[in-house]
């Protein structure tokens, strides 16, 4: 207390000029609609000011909740854009839309991706717990990503696009000229369309696509743009490169796709062998 009283008596004329400005302030204020108005906008900035920068902590506090609606939001839309049945996007399915294709989406988070060895995985935070199995395509919006490879209780591996062991099926936009999309391990950016014959129409340009003979992605998803094109094997077909839609160096979240029909279409390819 006695602290207290030294501290009012050392400091006495200044906490008395203090209080008369104060007070002096608040009359004038009070007294002159000019200098209320004034004050109260001054005021209104600073409190504005510090909201502002409340609200901005607390968004940055909550980017990874907003990513997550983020990437349920465009799992919807994808499934519109497939005509899909339903999607899970972590749980049971709840959303239906039409049964035109047997796809269904399940968003996922990549934790590690590699690109730059011969033979490139991909390893994202969704597996078992989310019905996630072996042989399910994965892609973005801007193209495809794999196929999953191992799952385990909360994770799964994802064969790359960029493995040398993978071969995809792929044909031009807008014909029906099929060929075999792989890698030869070189540029992450390209990938090359094999195994076309020579008579078929390729044009610089055009688009490559998802073919409709591939039970792992649905038809039609775009996967980049030819780039160049080669006869090869004595003119009989073309070895055609493919500049890649997706960026396969950047990648951040992905949409497993599944197809409901798997199993059943599994049962009458094994039928088919054992006849």
């Amino acid at each position: 207390m006695q602290h207290i009283i030294n501290f009012l008596i050392k400091y006495r004329n200044l906490l008395l000029y203090l209080v008369l400005f104060s007070i002096s302030i608040i009359f004038t204020v009070q007294s002159h609609s000019y200098h209320r108005n004034t004050f109260i906008h001054s005021t209104g900035n600073v409190t504005g000011s510090i909201l502002n920068l409340r609200q901005e902590f607390y968004a940055y506090l909550d980017l990874d909740k907003q990513n997550d609606y983020l990437s349920k939001e465009n799992a919807r839309l994808r499934m519109r854009l497939l005509a899909a049945g339903d999607t899970l996007l972590g749980r049971p399915a709840t959303m239906m839309f039409a049964d035109s294709l047997p796809f269904t989406v399940v968003p996922a988070r990549v934790i590690k991706n590699s690109y730059d060895k011969l033979d490139n995985f991909i390893t994202i935070d969704i597996g078992a717990d989310q019905d996630i199995s072996s042989d399910m395509g994965v892609i973005t919006s801007n193209g495809i990503v794999g196929i999953v490879d191992i799952t385990s209780a909360r994770f799964s591996r994802v064969i790359s696009v960029l493995n040398s062991e993978i071969s995809l099926n792929a044909q031009i936009k807008g014909t029906s000229t099929i060929g075999s999309l792989t890698w030869d391990g070189t540029d992450p950016y390209t990938m090359s369309l094999i195994d076309v014959p020579r008579l078929a129409q390729v044009v610089p340009g055009d688009t490559i696509i998802t073919g409709k003979q591939s039970t792992t992605f649905p038809p039609d998803i775009e996967i980049g743009v030819i780039k160049d094109a080669v006869l090869i094997d004595n003119g009989s077909r073309y070895k055609i490169d493919v500049r890649l839609f997706n960026n396969m160096t950047d990648l951040g979240y992905v949409y497993v796709i599944k197809n409901r029909d798997a199993d059943a279409l599994q049962i009458i390819d094994t039928l088919s062998t054992n006849e």
